[in-house]
């Protein structure tokens, strides 16, 4: 059997980084991201760039959205109760 020595902890050692922050979007190129469910309930979609070949998108309303099935749109409908209150809520000032 191998023992394996661990180093004392150093706080003032950065042992690691932290990384940072995705900016998260809601339009690409001006336009909206929806994506539509299995129920046609049409959501309003965020999306951020977590690494340089990795972006993941989900709806306002919190559900994970596969990347093959998010769209843009210029003037969809949002029918997703929840998604529409958020959308709004974000565009009041």
């Amino acid at each position: 059997m191998k023992t394996i020595e661990i180093e004392p902890y150093d706080p003032e050692e950065r042992t690691w980084s932290e990384p940072e922050p995705a900016t998260s979007f809601r339009t690409i190129d001006g336009l909206p991201i929806y994506l539509c469910d299995k129920r046609d309930l049409v959501h309003a979609c965020e999306g951020a760039d977590i690494h340089p070949d990795v972006r993941v998108y989900w709806t306002l309303c919190g559900k994970d959205a596969s990347n093959d099935l998010v769209y843009l749109a210029k003037d969809e409908a949002i029918t997703c109760p929840l998604c529409q209150e958020l959308a709004r809520v974000a565009n009041d000032p």
